[in-house]
């Protein structure tokens, strides 16, 4: 059996630590990117409903709502 030399495991800890970083890193900030997105369509949406009909038909303020209850 052979062993690596202690600067081949050395390297190989560091590239394992960066591409974990990395990808844990983009998911992390693609999650945020994700919600904040959610977060602001919803907060349309109710600035939408609460500024009254006069932009939005009946048929339009009605299906909104049925949209934000059911995604609740």
């Amino acid at each position: 059996m052979s062993k690596y030399a202690w600067y081949t495991r050395v390297t190989d800890a560091v590239h394992r630590l960066t591409v974990l970083t990395l990808v844990g890193g983009s998911l992390y900030m693609s999650g945020g990117l994700v919600y904040t997105m959610y977060m602001n369509g919803k907060k349309y949406e109710q600035q939408q409903l609460a500024s009254g009909s006069s932009k939005l038909s009946s048929d339009e303020a009605r299906e909104l709502e049925g949209s934000v209850a059911s995604s609740e």
